[in-house]
């Protein structure tokens, strides 16, 4: 459902001031710069937000997760020297849902490791699994629209400089430049052909880039209504899955791409529909002119908020901890895995369970009949034309 009137836009509201005045405390590393030749660069910021509502008062509780921002992807050839350590897709809400995943691995570690101690977010569930605390509803701000098909209408409606190469090309259905594979037309190519709705995306790019295969964020966010905000790791940990009520974006957006995009789509399936808030609220470091340039650093900041564990601030450069990138023909650095890399996920997963820790992450992932299942479903309904995978990039403590 879209809300309406003075609540939703000060529910909307408070949860992308809270997110928007976390990132100002940010340091200088994690945010965008004027250059040298006073080009000025953009981001985009996103986080998650847990939301306690006072059902007689109505007021409202909030307590800050994670944030992220970027723009960028990684070509899916640089996945081949991964090992889980580099960190694919680093638009700035995947960056921030990666981020939740990571805390609630802490959290539950944490109560492992201290059973008489208690947690604000997390608790022992009946089963014995673990449980995200009945209070909490989950919100996730975004600053702009997300890629992919929540983005194509309006941005077919706006001269936007980052479209004019795509402008100029013409599109017939024969075209063969708009897909990865011309069998499977339901996967376009980034931005091409950004007249065609409805379909999946890989991550916007030039044309003339190296590929990623990594989806866009809307077809994510849209997955994510069906198999929720868990990752393979957490899912394992949780007694029932977690799913996202809010997403919060910019006041100009057009609820009817919201619904067609993230509703229609899965209209077939049971899932968990997202409720959709807006602010009126500008990011300070969102594209402002046409001339501004996307910045290639990202960065998360992680609010765990234990007394084993503080907060975590780290920038990503490429995909690994800034300062610790090497090229291609080069390995990786030591230690050069960002706190939600699949890696370090990993290794904190092992610590809660360590009897797996002989086995891979993939073929941990792969015994998951359930939410693979789940997984396989969705991509059909997303995609029947058949699915595009990243580079397998597994790794082993």
């Amino acid at each position: 459902m879209m809300t309406d009137g003075a609540l939703e836009e000060d529910l909307g509201g408070r949860i992308a001031a809270l997110v928007q005045n976390a990132y100002q405390k940010l340091g200088p590393a994690c945010k965008p710069v004027v250059r040298s030749n006073g080009l000025k660069e953009w981001t985009v910021l996103a986080g998650t937000v847990a939301v306690s509502t006072d059902k007689a008062s109505g007021k409202s509780q909030f307590r800050l997760i994670s944030i992220g921002t970027g723009v960028k992807a990684l070509p899916d050839v640089v996945l081949a020297r991964s090992q889980g350590k580099m960190v694919h897709d680093c638009h700035a809400e995947i960056l921030a849902l990666r981020g939740l995943n990571t805390v609630i691995l802490e959290h539950i570690n944490y109560l492992k490791k201290n059973p008489l101690r208690s947690s604000d977010l997390i608790e022992k569930g009946s089963t014995g699994a673990y449980a995200f605390k009945n209070k909490w509803e989950l919100a996730l701000y975004i600053s702009t629209l997300p890629c992919g098909d929540a983005s194509m209408i309006a941005l077919s409606k706006t001269a936007q400089a980052e479209c004019d190469e795509y402008r100029r090309l013409s599109f017939q259905e024969s075209d063969r430049i708009q897909w990865i594979d011309e069998k499977i037309r339901t996967i376009i190519r980034g931005r091409f052909n950004y007249g065609t709705i409805g379909v999946v995306r890989t991550k916007p790019g030039r044309y003339d880039s190296q590929i990623t295969y990594s989806k866009s964020c809307s077809d994510k966010l849209c997955a994510i209504q069906v198999t929720s905000v868990l990752n393979s790791l957490t899912w394992e940990l949780m007694e029932a899955p977690l799913f996202l009520k809010y997403l919060v974006i910019p006041k100009e957006t057009h609820p009817q791409d919201l619904r067609r995009s993230f509703r229609d789509r899965l209209a077939p399936m049971s899932c968990r529909p997202l409720e959709f808030l807006t602010c009126t609220r500008s990011f300070c470091d969102g594209k402002s002119d046409s001339t501004d340039d996307p910045s290639s650093m990202a960065c998360v900041k992680l609010f765990i908020d234990l007394p084993s564990v503080g907060n975590i601030e780290q920038a990503i450069l490429n995909g690994v901890r800034n300062g610790f990138y090497t090229k291609d023909n080069k390995p990786l650095r030591t230690n050069c895995e960002p706190i939600v890399s699949r890696y370090a996920q990993w290794k904190l997963f092992t610590e809660i369970r360590p009897e797996l820790s002989q086995s891979t992450y993939l073929a941990f992932k792969a015994g998951q009949d359930t939410r693979n299942k789940l997984i396989c479903d969705v991509k059909r309904q997303l995609s029947p034309d058949g699915w595009i995978r990243t580079c397998k990039d597994d790794c082993q403590l």
